[in-house]
């Protein structure tokens, strides 16, 4: 019997994601998660899809906001802008 393929994605939420993208980018050797094809951005995609603008912020999807494996392996990983500070460890 065929295992169904698992998918994994690590969600870190942060307040800005295009400070944390670059150093990860280039710590884990991954690179930016490209939007679906036929879209030149996330931004694109997610309005393409019916998203609403409210939900989506005003930079969101236009600059990367996840990262992939290029060689398939790692989990993808989403830097998820949210607007509460941190106030506690982890």
């Amino acid at each position: 019997m065929e295992r169904p393929e698992m998918t994994l994605q690590l969600t870190i939420d942060c307040a800005d994601p295009q400070r944390l993208v670059p150093f990860w980018l280039e710590a884990l050797r991954y690179i930016p998660d490209p939007p679906p094809e036929g879209h030149a951005t996330w931004r694109d995609y997610w309005e393409a899809i019916g998203v609403p603008e409210d939900e989506l912020g005003e930079d969101a999807g236009e600059l990367p906001e996840s990262i992939v494996d290029p060689k398939g392996v790692g989990p993808r990983v989403w830097f998820q802008r949210v607007p509460e500070p941190k106030t506690a460890k982890n």
